[in-house]
């Protein structure tokens, strides 16, 4: 092989090595790994998938990894909740690793409690296990909000009213 040859097959595994670094989720967004499910990146897939023109093996590569990693997936992305007609609302419970106790509910911007449910999630709960909650016939005209709360007093409320 002359010096040319070798330089430039060292030059095309170099930016083919930058590339493949810049089209993975997981060096790109490493503070999604762990994510379990949620919204998929489209621009992290469309860098995955395009993984697939130089060969199967490459592509396969970055999907497994960043779908096995979580790094595809998006966290916090905001969303309009809206009520059913039937003023109710059904939220799928999370899984967690340890038992813990939350406080699910329907808080108004003035913070009076229109509806609320003590829920326990952990190891043992079943999976798509959901909690509903139900607002009475005209009970608030104001914009509702949904708060969470463990037992160990960490809350968080959803930004946008329901």
């Amino acid at each position: 092989m002359t010096g040319r040859t070798i330089r430039t097959l060292a030059a095309t595994t170099l930016l083919t090595t930058a590339a493949g670094s810049a089209g993975c989720g997981y060096l790109l967004h490493p503070e999604r790994r762990g994510t379990q499910s949620g919204t998929i990146d489209s621009a992290t897939m469309v860098m995955d998938l395009l993984w697939l023109l130089p060969g199967i093996v490459p592509g396969v590569v970055a999907l497994i990894v960043d779908f096995s990693s979580g790094a595809i997936y998006v966290r916090g992305r905001a969303a309009v909740v809206p009520l059913s007609p039937d003023r109710r609302l059904v939220v799928r419970l999370p899984r967690s690793s340890k038992p813990t106790r939350l406080e699910v509910r329907l808080v108004t911007s003035a913070r009076r409690e229109v509806a609320r449910e003590m829920i326990s999630v952990g190891p043992t709960m079943t999976k798509d296990q959901s909690v509903e909650l139900r607002l009475g016939p005209g009970e608030t005209r104001e914009p509702v909000f949904l708060e969470v709360q463990r037992d160990d007093g960490a809350s968080a409320r959803l930004s946008m009213p329901l």
